[in-house]
């Protein structure tokens, strides 16, 4: 058993306690992730204040209607069936049950009276009378009234009347349309009947535990009735009504199996009907029956199978009928049936090689990075473009929706919808489907729990952040449903499960593990795309990435049409006139470019702009540098503390990259990106790092002692002639401060430049690692700073490849108390989940503590440019409007790509 599964069993039982009280209430008030809103103060900066969303909201369990009287009062829908009733006695129905009331039967007659607390059975034995209020002819209540016990011959109540109503109605002959008329009656009888009790016993209007007894059969009646409304539509192939009572059932009962199959064999039949048909529109509402069948039963039946054969077959012909008319130059002919191939089947083979010739439906984005992916699985991206194609080919339960204030909300992922609340955990719904035509597997409930287990191996790599408030592996439900625990509450619960889901029964099978090489290379997953063509390892002017569209991601009805683009090229800048590839539709998005560049994109006035420079709202990463506390000169707390003193964070940034332009880029005073929820700078205050007195005292100190190391190796990316300048700056100010040194030693700085990647690798990867410091980015990996900040100087996650770079806190390291201290601090925010009383607060004091221990050295944070073409219009959901492309985080760059569009 891993780290990730072990947790203190009275905090365990504390969450499982608070999140089984919050269960039960109707307002379920779990925190999202703060939402830093904007607001003016007198130095034109951003101030930021955290509000907390709410999680979601539970409706009555009848799913009623949330407006209008309250049930008890009045059942508002009554009213309603009551106005619409085409016939007299139908309306008189309605009305006589408009207002709850219960019967109470003497010698002398019966009384309508207000619904009553407790069932007569449940009266103590001994009680000599009951109050009741009496309803008068026009409903309305009447002064109480006591009844003697002795005198009460019987009681009827509400909802045993209802049910008795509904079953004389059904008696009556069955002559359309009086016949269909009664079944809909009964069924808005019945729910308005449940909704009536649901409410009441909720408020405890209607008290004890006998009333379970009168609603039990209410509900099982009007399963019955809504059964058999389907039933005789599907008899007498009245498709609409059919497809209108199938809706309303699986509304009413989305977790019932028996249900939910006969709806979809129904669906299945109604498909093989269609494709019947000689019309293409019946053939493509065919293909969305199918397509949301198995969404729904990922385990095809034969007839699934043989109605997906025959689909396939008319796509064949009808791209064998556009191929033949492309040979005579009949273009037109042949767009049309080659739109009519793809509707049936897009996965066709050499469909998107006819559709790129001819031009039809084939929208292409291309994408400008600085470096070419390489290994692209979840576990091994390291590059900003490996992040961007993980985000093209991978989905979360979950996905971030980012939002114009830089916060996010959340959408279903791989999960058909947001999950349900249970006692400890959440339920998810699972977008279920086989492996494809290739045979490599689709997505069912064992590839969350497989991904869970695999990550649970390797508790230490960034993409296992979300573990240690998962409270071990989760329990399949069912091949499209499964529960995940909770071993620690979290403010956001949500933000918990973005992690990428991977194919992991396809990994088991083929013995691949989550750093396998081959599966980095040429990975898989459920999202959007799929990777499709890598360029050669030589030669050629343009060195590109091809992803296309995934045909298994718009079986879904709310994923229909999508993605809308049809392929992503990620191409190589590094040789090309970026300007010019704007101007002549050849990029549609460059990511990262400097504040210097931005003059050159900018000018939309010259002849043939089409583009434009946007700032990113949504900024995660910070740059910092790197330590490698393994060396042993590098665990002298005076050096550390030294070297952080003595950079001019604000120097460096005016001089290399604001550019001019003062109103971009901010110096960090701890370890959190500038002006976040959690930056002590925010919630009281954090002087500036750089003290060139306690610079040189400290350094001082470390050069006094017994033979000190005194000249060091900083590594940078090559390529990047801002880091180099950087760096150059930083050798600088650190060697002044010593040049007259104790004893004559000095402090000096050599400069190593390295390919992105294998500095990567050497700070990331190799342990006990082979670099000094290191001038590196820093991404945290969503908003929730200080538990990300734990994460990385975890000190069970300092081995190879792990999130500890620096091998804070272990025990070659030699920690000092304060060390030890700053460890405890950000292991115990784990458990807080009150913003604003207990987490923020705990965060500034870990954050003053960590500028004295120094674990790294933060440096700043640079505002991320991005020019857009503005043919690209950028949607992050199903609105109809597109947003701003600002809000997009340039790190993983592609969220809700499915939606974008290419004009």
């Amino acid at each position: 058993m891993h780290d990730w599964q072990h947790s203190s069993p009275n905090r365990i039982a504390a969450t499982a306690t608070l999140v089984a009280l919050l269960t039960g209430m109707a307002l379920v008030s779990v925190a999202q992730p703060p939402v830093e809103e904007e607001e003016a103060n007198t130095k034109g900066s951003v101030k930021k204040r955290i509000v907390i969303e709410d999680d979601g909201f539970t409706l009555p369990k009848s799913g009623a209607i949330p407006a209008g009287n309250p049930p008890d009062s009045k059942l508002d829908e009554l009213t309603r069936a009551a106005d619409e009733a085409r016939t007299a006695p139908l309306k008189a129905l309605f009305l006589s049950y408009v207002v709850p009331f219960d019967k109470m039967i003497e010698a002398s007659g019966s009384t309508r009276v207000k619904p009553i607390s407790y069932r007569r059975e449940e009266w103590p034995k001994d009680q000599q009378a009951v109050s009741v209020v009496p309803l008068d002819s026009n409903n309305k209540p009447r002064d109480a009234r006591v009844l003697q016990v002795s005198s009460i011959r019987g009681t009827e109540h509400f909802e045993s009347m209802i049910l008795a109503a509904v079953e004389e109605l059904l008696k009556q002959p069955a002559n359309a349309p009086v016949s269909s008329d009664n079944y809909d009656a009964s069924e808005k009888l019945l729910s308005a009947a449940l909704r009536f009790h649901d409410y009441a016993r909720e408020r405890q209007i209607r008290k004890g535990k006998s009333w379970d007894e009168l609603a039990d059969p209410l509900k099982a009646r009007l399963r019955e009735i809504r059964l058999e409304v389907f039933r005789s539509a599907i008899a007498k192939d009245d498709t609409a009504r059919a497809r209108d009572a199938a809706n309303r059932l699986m509304a009413a009962y989305p977790k019932d199996a028996s249900i939910a199959r006969e709806v979809a064999t129904a669906r299945i039949n109604e498909a093989t009907r269609l494709l019947g048909s000689a019309s293409h529109a019946d053939h493509l509402r065919a293909r969305a029956l199918l397509d949301d069948f198995e969404s729904r039963f990922p385990g095809s039946s034969d007839a699934v199978r043989q109605a997906r054969t025959q689909l396939r077959e008319m796509a064949t012909a009808a791209f064998t009928r556009a191929g033949e008319k492309k040979g005579v130059g009949d273009l037109i002919t042949a767009r049309d049936e080659l739109a009519r191939a793809g509707a049936l089947d897009p996965s066709i083979e050499g469909l998107r090689e006819m559709q790129r010739e001819l031009r039809t439906g084939y929208p292409i984005l291309y994408v400008g990075v600085r470096q070419l992916p390489v290994n692209m699985s979840p576990a091994t991206a390291r590059l900003d473009s490996e992040k961007q194609a993980v985000e093209l080919m991978f989905e979360g339960l979950l996905e971030e929706v980012p939002q114009a204030n830089g916060a996010v909300t959340y959408r279903p992922g791989a999960a058909v919808e947001l999950p349900s609340i249970m006692p400890s955990g959440r339920e998810f719904q699972l977008r279920a489907f086989e492996r494809d035509s290739t045979g490599r597997s689709g997505l069912d409930s064992q590839d969350v729990a497989g991904t869970i287990r695999l990550l649970g191996n390797r508790p230490d790599i960034w993409p296992a952040y979300p573990l240690p408030w998962i409270g071990g592996l989760p329990a399949p439900t069912s091949i499209n449903a499964i529960r995940i625990p909770f071993a620690l509450g979290h403010p956001d619960p949500r933000a918990l499960f973005t992690f990428k889901i991977l194919p992991t029964r396809w990994m088991s099978e083929n013995g691949k593990d989550l750093s396998d090489v081959g599966f980095a290379e040429k990975p898989f997953g459920t999202g959007p795309f799929r990777l499709y063509a890598t360029p050669p390892k030589t030669g050629g002017a343009l060195r590109e990435w091809v992803f296309v569209d995934n045909p298994a991601y718009s079986r879904w009805r709310d994923r229909t049409s999508l993605p809308r683009l049809r392929e992503i090229r990620l191409v190589d800048v590094s040789k090309l006139d970026s300007v010019e590839a704007f101007r002549t539709g050849k990029l549609h998005l460059l990511p990262d470019i400097s504040t210097s560049d931005i003059e050159k994109y900018s000018n939309t006035s010259a002849p043939g702009s089409r583009f434009e420079v946007v700032t990113a709202t949504t900024n995660r990463r910070v740059h910092i540098l790197a330590m490698n506390l393994r060396r042993s000169y590098l665990q002298n707390k005076s050096l550390r503390q030294g070297i952080s003193m003595a950079i001019d964070r604000e120097e460096i940034l005016r001089e290399v990259f604001r550019a001019g332009k003062p109103e971009f880029h901010r110096s960090m005073t701890g370890p959190y990106p500038p002006n976040s929820w959690c930056e002590p700078k925010v919630l009281g205050g954090s002087p500036p790092l750089m003290n060139r007195d306690l610079a040189v005292a400290r350094l001082k100190t470390y050069l006094e002692g017994t033979a000190p190391k005194t000249d060091f190796e900083l590594a940078y990316p090559s390529g990047d002639p801002k880091a180099e300048a950087v760096c150059q700056r930083i050798k600088s100010q650190i060697e002044k401060l010593t040049k007259d040194g104790p004893q004559g030693r000095s402090l000096t700085i050599n400069l190593k430049e390295l390919p992105t990647r294998e500095l990567f690798v050497k700070v990331q990867d190799e342990r006990p690692g082979g670099y000094d410091l290191a001038y590196v980015p820093f991404d945290y990996p969503d908003d929730w700073h200080p538990y990300g900040l734990g994460a990385a100087l975890d000190p069970q996650a300092a081995g190879r490849g792990g999130r500890n770079w620096f091998g804070f806190l272990t025990a070659d390291t030699k920690p000092d108390p304060d060390d030890l201290r700053l460890g405890q601090m950000l292991t115990e925010l784990r458990g807080y989940r009150d913003v604003a009383g207990q987490l923020a607060p705990r965060a500034a004091e870990a954050s003053k503590l960590f500028n004295e221990c120094v674990p790294f050295v933060p440096l700043w944070q640079l505002d991320r440019h991005m020019v857009v073409s503005n043919n690209l219009k950028v949607f992050v959901n199903d609105t109809t409007n597109p947003v701003n492309p600002r809000v997009l985080n340039p790190t993983t760059l592609f969220q809700g790509v499915g939606w974008w569009r290419v004009e």
